[in-house]
């Protein structure tokens, strides 16, 4: 056995299991890092609500708006992989209090970033996009600390009721977004949507200085990868820039297509350099661990078929039937409300049955909810209409998010879960970056060759016709009239009948592609292995003092 294998069955310092960990009361560790997480999910999501506000009082023009979205996810996602293992080299607790120190201050440089481009002499469009990757930078340091330091802090025989609870505020964050943002932009100013942020991150980081045990990896050589790290930023960078700018630019133009290359040739590089680095920033050996590269192929694939349809559906009920941002919020809270029910259930079974079989009913009804959701889909759609097939999707969220993320983090040895931790919620997020942007395209694509087959019947020239061709494909609905002639204006009422038609088509078609992924993340599931029953808890405690990658029994 060789001495780096032999270390790795050593018992670790106190550190590594942190025995002041056990004293604390893990539930209300839980509560804290769920807390701070919520809040850092809901500006992902709470802002797309808000983004017609923020242009009108910053007089922002479209481009910038899209990066004010866009400069926050790819700064994240970047940053999500390196910032993982960091923590276990640094301390899980410090680079969480740093993250969420840089995440409260840029949300109020956010709220003020109309001050501030004054002061600077930029556009405050220009301030807050700046102040968006700040917070980006923030998250991505928070993030994959939450999951090691539950992996700490509870035992086995507790740890999945508590990723269900995690996960369980994961899916509300992406599905609450929207509620939220709908309250605040109605009746307060879009500056608010930032601000509310940072109260909120000053109590969390006092609360986890309190509260919170810190935790590192004992074997780690406290020198940073930079190698790994730029490799790994650079792909990772390479592949989400395009897929924000495949949309717009076209998904087979050379710059797209460039950047797709570049990024798999610098992650075959990442790979390669992590496979001969001493200490490296990624632990490729967690590839060994079947959970956890099937929970991650099942990541991707659920966060490109569930969360890649929350912005498609939200532009319906707005855009295509013209409700409020609360309403169309409102409309969407049985999905939450079911989330919150289900997902620490969930949690607590997969401790007491494994998790192959929660996944799998989940995911199928997750699957089964898309499609319900499809046939409730029409230009007459309401809120009573919809809410059947929301509570069915909703269960399967629940049922699916927590026994994910317990089977992936389950046999990781926990002196390196802040690396596994920081693979799972990259591959998310990826995921939900590959969801938004080819579920949104495939949109486009089908509301531009519905309209066009149904414009020609009501009698358009060929000018008008694309032009509102164009306006539903961009989702400016509201831009519509002003392009009918004064003299076609009678042809109004046939002419949005026509394009609520062709969104409720077009949508169909992008919530197929939604059904199917989850279709495929359903199908991996079963390649999920169940633990044997579990050992009594004093004697799992001591079991996994001295983890080893693999070590863990399992049963098909």
């Amino acid at each position: 056995m060789s001495t780096r294998a032999a270390a790795d069955h050593r018992l670790p310092p106190p550190a590594a299991t942190a025995p002041s960990a056990e004293e604390r009361n893990p539930w209300l560790v839980l509560v804290v890092l769920c807390a701070a997480i919520f809040m850092l999910l809901l500006d992902t999501t709470i802002v797309n609500v808000a983004q017609r506000k923020i242009q009108e009082g910053l007089n922002a023009d479209l481009s910038q708006i899209q990066w004010i979205l866009d400069s926050y996810i790819l700064t994240y996602a970047v940053f999500l992989l390196s910032f993982g293992r960091m923590g276990d080299v640094f301390g899980r607790k410090r680079l969480f209090v740093v993250g969420m120190a840089i995440f409260t201050a840029a949300s109020a440089l956010c709220g003020a970033s109309g001050w501030i481009g004054e002061q600077v002499g930029v556009s405050g469009a220009t301030a807050l996009i700046v102040a968006r990757v700040l917070q980006g930078f923030g998250g991505a340091f928070m993030m994959p600390q939450t999951l090691s330091l539950i992996s700490v802090v509870f035992p086995p025989e507790k740890r999945g009721a508590a990723m269900g609870i995690w996960g369980g505020v994961v899916a509300l964050g992406a599905v609450v977004g929207p509620i939220v943002g709908g309250l605040i932009v109605t009746d307060y100013a879009w500056e608010w949507v930032f601000l509310i942020n940072v109260p909120v991150g000053i109590v969390a980081i006092l609360a986890t200085l309190a509260i919170v045990p810190e935790s590192t990896d004992p074997q780690a050589s406290k020198r940073i990868d930079w190698g790994g790290l730029v490799l790994s930023g650079l792909g990772i960078f390479a592949l989400v820039y395009a897929m924000i700018e495949g949309p717009h630019r076209g998904w087979t133009s050379a710059f797209t297509l460039g950047l797709v290359a570049a990024s798999a040739a610098l992650i075959a590089l990442f790979v390669a350099w992590e496979r001969r680095a001493n200490d490296p920033m990624m632990k490729l050996e967690l590839f060994k661990i079947r959970n956890f590269w099937v929970g991650n192929v099942i990541a991707v694939a659920v966060a490109f078929g569930m969360l890649g349809i929350f912005f498609p559906m939200t532009l319906f009920l707005q855009g295509a039937l013209g409700f409020s941002p609360i309403r169309a919020g409102l409309t969407m809270t049985p999905m939450s409300i079911m989330i919150m029910f289900s997902a620490p259930l969930a949690g607590r079974l997969t401790d007491k049955i494994g998790a192959r079989w929660i996944l799998v009913t989940g995911l199928s009804l997750m699957t089964g909810g898309i499609l319900f959701i499809v046939s409730r889909i029409t230009p007459e759609t309401t809120w009573r209409t919809l809410l059947p097939a929301l509570l069915v999707t909703g269960t399967g969220m629940g049922m699916t998010f927590a026994p994910m993320t317990a089977a992936v983090m389950a046999e990781v040895p926990p002196r390196i879960a802040g690396s596994a931790s920081g693979i799972l919620n990259t591959m998310r997020n990826v995921g939900q970056v590959l969801g938004i942007a080819v579920l949104g395209s495939v949109l486009q694509s089908r509301l531009g060759s519905h309209a066009a087959d149904r414009l020609p019947e009501l009698g358009l020239d060929g000018g008008v016709q694309a032009g509102i061709v164009g306006a539903v494909q961009d989702g400016r609905f509201d831009t519509v009239a002003g392009i009918v002639p004064a003299e076609q204006a009678a042809n109004l009422p046939q002419i949005f009948a026509a394009l609520r038609q062709t969104f409720v088509d077009g949508l169909h078609d992008t919530f197929y592609v939604g059904a199917a992924a989850c279709l495929v993340a359903a199908a991996c599931a079963f390649f999920i292995r169940n633990p044997r029953r579990r050992p009594a808890p004093v004697a799992a405690r001591r079991a996994e003092a001295a983890p080893t990658v693999g070590q863990g029994a399992v049963a098909d």
